[in-house]
């Protein structure tokens, strides 16, 4: 599956619907892209540990780095996902745009393929930001 997705799909439609040569469809489409991607996944745990806040708990490395969510689909809310590691939404904002890992992961509840999801309550989550979290830090300001 992995190489079907990761290669023969992307280097097959370049040369098949716009002529593109095989060789410049599977480095362009195959490799350029996995590297991307390869990229972007692991840049993820380099700067949702380095950089922005941290809501829930400031004596954790992992932050919220909002525009590392948006180019990784939902993969920037760290500080929220060290805290809370049993809810699937890994943010506690309900917005898709966001957060689309979430939005797959809705799409496969409502047709049965994924099921028992968790998600932390909102007085769990105000409870453990007056506790830990960088308000806590600053006094409540």
């Amino acid at each position: 599956m992995a190489l079907l997705f990761c290669y023969v799909i992307p280097t097959s439609i370049p040369y098949f619907f716009w002529g593109e040569t095989i060789t410049n469809a599977l480095l362009v489409a195959g490799h350029l892209r996995h590297m991307a991607v390869l990229h972007f996944t692991f840049f993820v745990n380099s700067a949702a540990h380095s950089f922005n806040y941290k809501p829930y708990d400031k004596s954790i490395r992992a932050s919220h780095v909002p525009s590392l969510s948006v180019l990784t689909l939902g993969e920037g809310w760290h500080n929220y996902h060290h805290c809370f590691p049993w809810d699937y939404k890994t943010s506690e904002f309900g917005r898709y745009s966001t957060n689309l890992t979430t939005a797959f992961i809705d799409l496969m509840a409502k047709i049965g393929w994924a099921y028992d999801l968790r998600t932390a309550s909102p007085a769990v989550i105000e409870r453990r930001i007056e506790k830990t979290g960088e308000k806590a830090l600053r006094g409540g300001s």
